[in-house]
């Protein structure tokens, strides 16, 4: 029921958040700003209003470097969870569906995010040199490989898109996996329980592991990654 009832502050919450980021752009660069707006200001509050308790852990400390951070997707809880976890400018490959969305499609753009379109190979493959030219000058990019929320908690097979672009540019890939956040917010639902999660930051896959194998090879690694994460702490996490 506390989901329902704070839902309208929550949003309200989020517009403030979205204009405060639009109006700082001005002033300072994208990656500050964004994580002021969102890892200072915009995902504590939304766990501290819902109720939910919140934990992340590190298995090492962030590369110094631009990185693409992958995740396992379970919920709309996914963003707050990532950019509430790492102390950093975090920039994502949303769907291009979001960027019709007023206010967030405003903030989302003035911020340097990338939109995909998932139905046009051509459009997505040039999106995802776009964020590789991100990552190049400084940025570090969030990816859900997956595609997609899962429906049933398990990993789903992943796209190749992050890793082509990893391998092309020597980036390193972090991968994380996030425990609870299905249970917090299903998909499809409005209703929000105060169900903990918690977020799993593993050790970072350097180009030196990946040399030699292909994208769908790096991606199938990656994967068996954050599935060990997921078969490891889920007993804890629950």
């Amino acid at each position: 029921m506390r989901g329902i009832i704070v839902l309208p502050v929550v949003l309200i919450w989020t517009i403030f958040c979205g204009i405060l980021g639009i109006v700082m752009r001005i002033f300072i660069p994208a990656d500050q700003c964004v994580k002021i707006i969102a890892y200072d200001l915009w995902a504590p509050v939304i766990f501290f209003l819902f109720g939910i308790k919140f934990t992340c852990e590190f298995e090492e400390e962030l590369p110094k470097v631009p990185s693409i951070y992958i995740a396992n997707h379970l919920s709309q809880l996914d963003i707050a969870a990532l950019v509430g976890s790492i102390p950093k400018g975090l920039f994502f490959v949303a769907k291009k569906e979001l960027s019709y969305i007023p206010l967030l499609a405003q903030y989302m753009k003035v911020m340097g995010m990338i939109f995909v379109d998932r139905g046009n190979r051509e459009k997505a493959i040039q999106s995802m040199e776009e964020a590789a030219d991100k990552v190049s000058k400084g940025k570090n990019l969030v990816t859900f490989p997956e595609g997609t929320r899962s429906t049933t908690g398990q990993l789903l097979s992943f796209k190749k898109g992050s890793f082509v672009i990893a391998q092309k540019r020597n980036i390193p890939i972090v991968p994380i996996a996030i425990f609870g956040a299905d249970k917090a917010l299903k998909k499809g639902s409005f209703w929000v329980k105060p169900h903990p999660i918690h977020v799993h930051i593993g050790k970072a896959i350097t180009l030196e592991e990946y040399q030699g194998i292909t994208p769908g090879e790096l991606a199938e690694y990656s994967r068996n990654r954050i599935q060990s994460y997921l078969d490891k702490y889920t007993p804890t996490a629950k």
